[in-house]
């Protein structure tokens, strides 16, 4: 593989690559992975990994020190209890194949909430830039001992989302989520023989997230579904990502090299404020919902949310907090920062600027969400 430009690489590794049947690692393909990323790393590349596998390596550990446990997967706790006892086993696994290519690793375990406040996100940034400028390779997974949303399957979705918000958080130029599916498909290719892969996404539509309930994935908790959601995060964010078999040979490196293997899902232009790409973390942190007339989506891109476009809303949120902005269709068009809390938007809505004094409390301005705070992903 031949140096050039130097680039950001995120890669997220699912369990099902990396397990065998959910209960044991499965060694070899660690060490290919392992042997390819430094390879792309000695190229000039930086690379972070996001990699699930903690709970089946656990599960691996337990077996062999004492048979006598029994563990209930049905039971939160106790795949707490798996991902705890199977994280430092998992990062054995990778410190073993990495120091063999003389590559240095960190360890990273981030919960959704460490996104959701913007002192948070820029430590999670600032501390990712510092590892890649002196050539480690973190190794990061989500921190189910706090945060219990990805074992039960509602929050990033086998790191997928995580990923994405990594990757938000690095500005990196390329996401790539390894798995033992090689794209996506217009139906689930285990059930369909007639099912087509998608070799090329410039614009996620409503089809591509229809066909994303087809290809499924029982071992690790996400699924085609969670690589979409991955996708829209990652393509507001400036960000091609790449959805990939890591059984096939020599993947990152081919991918990185510039050829057509998986599903690409092109980038849109580049978010380069920072405040904006934060904004972007509403896809797995928001509180809650505005929904806008007609009228009021036509001039957002040009203009603050008003009282008056606002015709609905979900959530209990606060002021200060990210919300969702929906059209009429209740199709999410972007992400803002809300001037008002839910409470009191709920109390102005539909109403003209000029009465707004007359209902809330403090008068924060006649914006609901300035335009400054805002990112519109249509």
């Amino acid at each position: 593989m031949n140096k050039g430009k130097k680039r950001r690489i995120v890669i997220k590794i699912g369990s099902n690559l990396i397990t065998e049947n959910e209960n044991i690692l499965n060694d070899s393909v660690i060490e290919n992975l392992c042997n390819q990323i430094s390879e792309v790393q000695d190229n000039g590349n930086e690379i972070i990994i996001v990699s699930s596998g903690a709970v089946a390596a656990g599960r691996q550990y337990l077996s062999t020190f004492n048979k006598e446990i029994k563990i209930n997967d049905s039971y939160l706790v106790h795949k707490q209890v798996l991902a705890s006892i199977g994280q430092p086993m998992l990062m054995k696994a990778y410190e073993n194949f990495f120091s063999k290519n003389n590559k240095g690793i960190s360890q990273a375990l981030i919960s959704r909430e460490d996104f959701e406040n913007r002192s948070g996100y820029l430590n999670v940034r600032n501390t990712l830039n510092e590892l890649l400028a002196i050539q480690i390779i973190p190794i990061i997974n989500e921190n189910d001992v706090v945060s219990t949303d990805e074992l039960e399957n509602k929050a990033y979705g086998d790191n997928d989302r995580l990923s994405a918000m990594v990757a938000n958080a690095v500005d990196a130029d390329i996401l790539i989520l390894l798995g033992t599916i090689d794209g996506l498909y217009t139906s689930d290719p285990n059930l369909d023989n007639s099912a087509e892969k998608i070799n090329f996404v410039e614009k996620i539509s409503d089809e591509h997230i229809n066909y994303a309930s087809g290809p499924s994935d029982n071992t690790g908790s996400g699924g085609m579904v969670s690589k979409i959601q991955a996708a829209n995060i990652s393509v507001n964010s400036g960000t091609d990502m790449f959805i990939a078999s890591g059984l096939e040979k020599n993947v990152i490196k081919r991918i990185v090299s510039g050829e057509s293997i998986g599903t690409k899902f092109l980038a849109k232009e580049s978010l380069n404020e920072s405040r904006k790409r934060w904004l972007m973390t509403g896809y797995s942190s928001s509180k809650g919902e505005i929904i806008l007339d007609d009228g009021a989506i036509n001039a957002i891109k040009t203009s603050s949310i008003l009282p008056a476009g606002i015709i609905d809303l979900n959530g209990n949120f606060s002021r200060g907090d990210i919300v969702g902005i929906k059209n009429s269709q209740k199709k999410i068009i972007g992400w803002g920062i809300t001037n008002y809390s839910s409470d009191e938007i709920g109390k102005i809505k539909g109403m003209n600027t000029k009465d707004i004094v007359k209902i809330v409390n403090k008068n924060f301005g006649s914006a609901i969400i300035h335009r400054n705070n805002l990112v519109i992903t249509i």
